[in-house]
């Protein structure tokens, strides 16, 4: 026996909510029938797809093994669905963006939208900020047409393409009141026994390899104190007076109180900025996004 459609939708609800009276209520059938459905999925593919108790409900290693694939299964054929409706309004298609929150703020992501958008109007765009290390199995499961991340990434699956767009210098966030706040330049090797503010990522991955390049081209060990997943938080963290943050350029945009921003001197490090794709996807959309890029590529990101 196969899995059909509804054991997947099954699965994406149940993976959302990880609730089985609000699953059963989204997917419009009784909690008993999801419960019947869920029991045939898992004799199906032979492991349990969720941990449950009477009081807590988990996804399980095998069930999110599979559940990249699954939201792609879901995704196709609801595109399937809407085709009709989209030729009816005469639209061509959908393009599917992930991005990093940074990108945001350095006008990358604002100018290869608007690019896009008078080239491509009729093309419907779905925008989703997404973490790094979700974008690329996201995008390889063919869920995202196209991911704006941070490089390096370890293991890039071998379908991926990553171009890298830009490359972004480095900047210190400081306390307003830091003793170093008053300078043109801060040196990393001057923040020797700070308390760092860091992201959430490991040393190979993201701004998080950028800034760890840093820290050693400075000769220093950084004692890093809290971390959290976005820059915003982690610049809010330093205005509270909590540690320094080595941050992308672009964050000096982001104007909260008690922090101020300063360019590091003596660091060749630098946080790149990546378009990635399936290269055997077949999109007339995702042809257009690139050539779009293309189209600035010259002018410089």
């Amino acid at each position: 026996m196969l899995l059909t459609l509804k054991h997947y939708e099954l699965l994406c609800a149940l993976a959302e909510d990880l609730h089985f009276g609000r699953a059963a209520m989204r997917l419009g059938i009784s909690q008993p029938q999801l419960t019947q459905q869920l029991k045939q999925m898992e004799d199906i593919v032979g492991a349990l797809l969720f941990d449950r108790t009477r009081r807590r409900v988990s996804i399980s290693p095998a069930g999110l093994l599979i559940l990249p694939d699954a939201r792609a299964v879901v995704r196709h054929a609801r595109r399937a669905e809407d085709v009709a409706l989209r030729a009816g309004r005469g639209l061509l298609g959908e393009l599917s963006l992930g991005y990093v929150g940074a990108v945001a703020f350095n006008g990358v992501l604002t100018r290869i939208l608007a690019n896009f958008r008078s080239r491509a109007a009729q093309i419907d765009l779905r925008l989703v900020m997404m973490d790094l290390d979700r974008q690329f199995p996201e995008v390889a499961a063919g869920n995202l047409d196209v991911g704006l991340v941070r490089l390096p990434y370890p293991d890039v699956p071998p379908e991926i393409v990553a171009r890298t767009l830009h490359h972004e210098a480095l900047w210190i966030a400081l306390p307003d009141g830091h003793p170093l706040a008053g300078e043109a330049e801060v040196s990393l090797s001057d923040l020797g026994g700070a308390d760092f503010i860091a992201t959430h990522l490991p040393p190979n991955t993201g701004f998080s390899a950028a800034a760890h390049a840093a820290w050693a081209e400075a000769g220093i060990t950084p004692n890093i104190v809290h971390r959290a997943p976005q820059f915003a938080a982690i610049v809010a963290l330093v205005g509270a007076g909590l540690g320094v943050a080595i941050v992308p350029e672009s964050m000096r945009n982001a104007l909260l109180p008690g922090v101020v921003y300063r360019p590091l001197r003596g660091t060749t490090a630098t946080a790149p900025i990546a378009l990635i794709y399936r290269r055997d996807r077949e999109s007339p959309p995702l042809n257009l996004f690139l050539a779009s890029i293309e189209a600035i590529a010259t002018e410089g990101l």
